[in-house]
């Protein structure tokens, strides 16, 4: 890995101390897990594109998707099947195959189908996800091939071949593993993400895989991965833009009794923190950025409030501009909440400090420069917040979007 992969402010993932990242490992790092990668063609570099993760004994699973109205037609496939019992997913990168109507779907059942009988288990149990250009077919006999391939592929040394393969416009993989000591154990837990570009979660815009041979029970899992979602990947926003294909998928195939009490509550914890630090990662792979923000938005008179100026302000092109050049630039601030709170009755006094200091502080320009630093915005009006990660906006990511498909 180069030096993408990498966070100075780990105090943003809120990990539990029970849980130690490894210094290398990914998605086949837990017992019990294969995965592979081929390349059938689907990207013009020739690169790998299409693979396989597994659990070679039986998972429980969960599984989130994107909440846009125009789901991807392998998200409404993987949707007609149990996602409390997946054992297996197969992903393509190049072709989101979204907006591709009946026989989009029809195409993503039968890449799920070359997968599984390469695998020797039901396609009902292998979600099937795509991520690439929208509104594009399959050639589906290149793609089944590689679905076959990836499938008779799997291996325990497969997580790296894994997770290149799901990337698009992605710098590097985003792939890493970790320890979990517990009472009654330790266990390991894996992970690999793609995304860089169409990142405005609505649930999730990207495709993240977590595994982990920690015995969680399927009823206690979902509720989990859900919360993490919620507290990670929709917490993070690149472009505004929300994909068709986002999927967050974990399986856990440990064996034994089921963690209870304490040890679910700190397993959850963990599963938060390696979720944040996959979204992290999301938005420092951001298409052309160089900045990651945490944004505060504080003292909402709710909820709802405090998420509207979040996004306002993390989603602005005037102020994701200012944070490239290193302008501490507050009228852009003020000029989003103000059109966040339209019609108020009462107007917001506002606030705004970087890492502490005020926009005239004379340290302010060491600030801007950083990596990585929090921009806190007052509202005056309340006692409610709302967190929000995002990048900086570059002449990269205009480059990188205009010159996508032509």
């Amino acid at each position: 890995m180069g030096d993408l992969l990498r966070l100075t402010r780990t105090d943003w993932l809120d990990a539990p101390d029970e849980l130690e990242r490894l210094a290398e490992g990914g998605v086949t790092t837990p017992d019990g897990f294969v995965a592979g990668a081929v390349a059938c063609g689907l990207k013009e570099s020739g690169s790998l594109d299409i693979g396989v993760l597994r659990s070679t004994r039986y998972a429980h699973s969960a599984l989130v998707d994107t909440s846009s109205a125009l789901p991807s037609e392998s998200v409404i496939h993987t949707r007609t099947l149990d996602r409390a019992r997946l054992q297996a997913v197969v992903v393509n990168a190049g072709n989101a195959n979204a907006q591709t109507g009946p026989q989009g779907i029809a195409d993503a059942a039968a890449i799920g189908a070359a997968a599984a009988d390469a695998l020797d288990i039901d396609p009902g149990i292998v979600a099937v996800c795509s991520t690439g250009v929208i509104g594009r077919r399959f050639e589906i006999g290149m793609v089944t091939t590689g679905a076959a391939d990836a499938g008779r592929a799997v291996s325990r040394s497969g997580g790296t071949a894994f997770s290149e393969a799901i990337c698009t416009t992605d710098r590097e993989p985003k792939t890493a593993a970790w320890r979990l000591r517990l009472p009654s154990g330790e266990y390991a837990i894996g992970a690999a993400a793609k995304g860089a570009g169409m990142i405005s979660p609505g649930m999730a815009t990207m495709l993240a895989y977590v595994t982990t041979d920690a015995p969680i029970e399927a009823r206690t899992l979902q509720p989990i991965v859900r919360d993490a979602a919620a507290e990670s990947f929709n917490r993070i926003s690149v472009d505004g833009q929300m994909s068709p294909s986002d999927t967050l998928m974990v399986m856990a195939n440990g064996e034994g009794p089921g963690l209870i009490g304490d040890e679910a509550e700190i397993f959850a914890r963990a599963l938060r923190a390696v979720c944040r630090w996959l979204a992290l990662m999301i938005v420092r792979d951001g298409e052309g950025a160089e900045h990651v923000v945490r944004l505060v938005v504080h003292g909402a008179q709710d909820a709802a409030e405090a998420e509207t100026v979040a996004r306002a302000i993390g989603n602005s092109p005037l102020i994701k501009a200012a944070v490239y050049g290193r302008d501490p630039n507050w009228g852009r601030v003020t000029q989003a909440v103000g059109a966040a709170l339209a019609g108020a009755a009462r107007p917001p006094v506002v606030s705004l400090s970087f890492d502490g200091l005020s926009p005239d502080d004379p340290g302010i320009d060491e600030v801007m420069a950083r990596e990585e630093y929090e921009m806190h915005v007052g509202l005056g009006r309340g006692a409610a917040s709302a967190e929000l990660f995002f990048c900086d906006l570059t002449h990269a990511y205009v480059s990188i979007n205009s010159d996508y498909t032509t």
